[in-house]
């Protein structure tokens, strides 16, 4: 493919995309991207960016010359699927690099997705921080036969490494590279988590600091900050297992930092952004708020004693935040609005927001867990109009998809209190206590069966209320 880049598209400008963009812009180039159903975050981020909003794929694919997409991994796959259909539909295709942290594997299927379409393809791997951050340029590591295209991006920020045609070797070189930086990352995690729940944290930090002092300054730099990212890191973990199977290595080491990292993204400090983050947080701070979210100690005083069971305790924002946010009704002032939908995600540029008013008779306790559902291309909020207290149950993702009911969260909400699911998120079915109730439902979907997944619980957990209600 012979052609001269001057438009590039980027999906989607977040952490790294909108710096990525903001870097390419300095350099002359045109850079746009959609924003249709992204987050009010990753919103901001493109117009801190200085990017170009388009409102669809089509246009997008009508403009661009090239299309990067940096996105979390398990998003990959999917994202490329819908710029190839946009791409027959306007009969237009554009080169697509796929930056993102993906096996080899996955690199050449999404390749065979975007050549199908008549689009070109390069495989890239990103290493090292947002372009900006550091004085030494963002690395691009880029393979396969119009690679060379790529060397348009080359600029004082970003340094375009070429790898040679074949389409999987950029993948290798970032999965490579990662499985060291962010696998070691986790193990230091796991290792002083350990020492934190065994009483140890103090004297290994200590021995740390006299005999491996380079160790002991990485761990204090890195570790008080991972769950920021640890959501989107956990993929990017199962594609480095996928690597490693493929040149028949072992693949649980990545495997288990796949688990460390979603430990991390049930914590509270998981709901901070990078810009939000506590910079006076210490690594001692952050042990304990690890320590305390580990499995065994979640349902702490939990456990209804001889009867058994999970006790719902009420529904505060720190605990519920890796899997949403807790709507506070009555605390605006008068004359203002909150835009609910802004603050919903929609993963389907097609589906479209199906408001409900949704009623429920009382449920009685105890309640034995039977289903659970999840949404995974929609945010669904939930605000009460005419209700009591209601229960709110939650369930981090497993590996293979299903729930983690060995993990279930157990919450009581009440009539002043919304609740938005994040996309994806395994909760129980709206469950009113007391008396019936009427709340509103805010979802999107496209009335196919992909808008709600239903998991049944075999032999699931009863859940309680507490004596004092």
């Amino acid at each position: 493919m012979d052609m001269a880049i001057k438009t590039v598209a980027i999906l989607s400008p977040g952490d790294m995309g909108h710096a990525v963009g903001r870097a390419l812009a300095g350099h002359g180039l045109t850079v746009i991207t959609c924003l249709a159903g992204r987050s009010r975050r990753t919103q901001k981020l493109a117009a801190a960016g200085g990017l170009e909003a388009v409102p669809t794929l089509e246009v997008l694919v009508e403009r661009a010359d090239l299309i990067l997409s940096i996105m979390p991994p398990s998003a990959a796959l999917e994202s490329a699927g819908a710029v190839a259909e946009a791409m027959q539909s306007v009969e237009r295709a554009p080169c697509y690099a796929d930056c993102n942290a993906i096996s080899p594997m996955t690199a050449r299927r999404i390749a065979a997705v975007v050549t199908n379409s008549g689009g070109a393809f390069v495989d890239a791997g990103i290493v090292g921080p947002p372009p900006g951050k550091a004085p030494s340029p963002t690395r691009f590591y880029v393979s396969g036969g119009d690679a060379p295209l790529l060397q348009a991006l080359d600029c004082g920020s970003i340094s375009v490494r070429q790898m040679g045609p074949e389409i999987g070797r950029a993948s290798a070189m970032k999965m490579c590279y990662a499985a060291l930086t962010k696998g070691t990352w986790t193990l230091y995690a796991a290792a002083l988590v350990t020492a934190e729940a065994m009483g140890l944290s103090e004297p290994l930090l200590s021995e740390l600091a006299s005999s491996r002092p380079a160790v002991e300054a990485d761990m204090r730099r890195m570790v008080p900050r991972l769950p920021v990212d640890a959501g989107r890191w956990i993929g990017e973990m199962e594609e480095i297992a996928a690597t490693f199977a493929q040149a028949g290595l072992p693949t649980g080491f990545h495997r288990g930092a796949a688990e460390m990292f979603a430990m991390l993204h049930r914590t509270p400090i998981a709901r901070e952004t990078r810009e939000t983050l506590d910079p006076g947080r210490t690594l001692e701070q952050a042990l304990v708020i690890y320590r305390d979210a580990l499995p065994g100690r979640q349902f702490a005083g939990a456990v209804g004693g001889d009867a058994g069971g999970i006790v719902a305790r009420r529904l505060d924002a720190a605990p519920f935040a890796p899997f949403g946010d807790v709507i506070v009704l009555g605390a605006g002032s008068p004359g203002t609005r909150d835009d609910l939908a802004a603050a919903m995600e929609n993963r389907r540029d097609h589906a479209r927001l199906a408001p409900t008013l949704s009623r429920n008779a009382p449920t009685a306790m105890p309640l034995r867990v039977k289903w659970m559902e999840r949404h995974p291309y929609s945010s669904q909020t939930f605000i009460p109009h005419d209700l009591g207290r209601y229960l709110v149950l939650v369930a981090p993702r497993a590996d293979n998809g299903d729930p983690r009911i060995n993990q279930l969260q157990a919450f009581v909400a009440d009539a002043s209190q919304g609740v938005t699911y994040r996309p994806d998120v395994w909760h129980h079915p709206f469950t009113a206590l007391d008396r019936p109730s009427e709340c509103f439902v805010l979802r999107y979907d496209d009335g196919t069966d992909d808008d709600t997944q239903w998991f049944e619980v075999a032999d699931g957990p009863v859940i309680r209320l507490a004596d004092a209600g």
